[in-house]
């Protein structure tokens, strides 16, 4: 190690760090853009979890239509007019009302999981650019005390 100064020393240590501080910005970017994926496939789960409701509400309507058209056609009323045809209509009204409070549902969760991935992606771009500013801080720094050891 003979010719090598303390100044060239102190600047390739101030280098190595400035790399892995610049490296370790970019990894907890990665980091952040695998949590961004991880939500947004969250949020088709619970998308696809609202659509299964949903055709639940629509057997459910089928179901309550056919039992109310059969309990009046078996006693011998018009199925639908009168108080059948009534509650058959609440049935179908109570059952929309639910099949769009679950669709928006499942509308809202999607939204939510897009949010929530742009949000990391953006705590990432802030993360990489971290790492960059305190690499060239680094840098810097090192240079101005190898300046300072001459």
């Amino acid at each position: 190690m003979a010719g090598v100064t303390a100044a060239q020393v102190g600047m390739g240590l101030a280098g190595g760090s400035a790399f892995m501080q610049y490296r370790a910005g970019q990894t907890q970017a990665k980091g952040l853009a695998a949590q961004a994926g991880y939500a947004r496939m969250q949020s088709r789960q619970e998308s696809i979890k609202y659509k299964q409701q949903a055709v639940a509400v629509l057997d459910n309507i089928l179901m309550t239509s056919a039992e109310t058209t059969a309990r009046a056609a078996a006693g011998g009323v018009d199925p639908f007019s009168g108080s059948a045809g009534d509650n058959l209509r609440l049935a179908m009204a109570k059952g929309a009302q639910e099949l769009y409070t679950v669709k928006d549902n499942a509308v809202i969760s999607l939204a939510a999981g897009g949010m929530q991935a742009d949000q990391y992606f953006l705590q990432g771009r802030a993360a990489k650019q971290a790492g960059f500013a305190a690499a060239i801080g680094t840098l810097g720094q090192g240079y101005m005390t190898g300046k300072a050891i001459r």
